[in-house]
């Protein structure tokens, strides 16, 4: 049995987006988005390692991952790059969540 996908969720991406995202500059194919996206980074971002900069493991050995909205990054594959904090980053292995989200993993460029 398949359970229908429930109308709370078609407003839960800008919702979620909304109250937790950061805009971030994203290309797609090689060409940069006329306007930066909002974006849901998480992960290690230097606040677990002093010093340690971007990306550095944590404690958890968590790599830092991104969620976007599935509309605002239509044609998004791996190898894409996006800048956060004015570090760049490459998208791997984009996965749509089946609610309106696209979770990626993220690797130092």
């Amino acid at each position: 049995m398949t359970i229908p996908a429930h109308p709370v969720f078609i407003d839960m991406p800008d919702a979620f987006l909304d109250a937790l995202g950061e805009e971030v500059e994203l290309t797609i194919g090689g060409v940069a988005l006329p306007a930066p996206v909002r974006a849901v980074v998480r992960g290690p971002f230097g606040e677990v390692v002093a010093g340690g900069g971007f990306g550095e493991p944590g404690v958890n050995g968590m790599s830092p991952k991104v969620s976007f909205a599935e509309a605002d990054v239509p044609g998004l594959k791996d190898g894409d790059r996006f800048t956060f904090k004015g570090v760049a980053w490459i998208v791997r292995e984009p996965m749509p969540d089946g609610r309106g989200m696209v979770r990626c993993e993220l690797e130092r460029a």
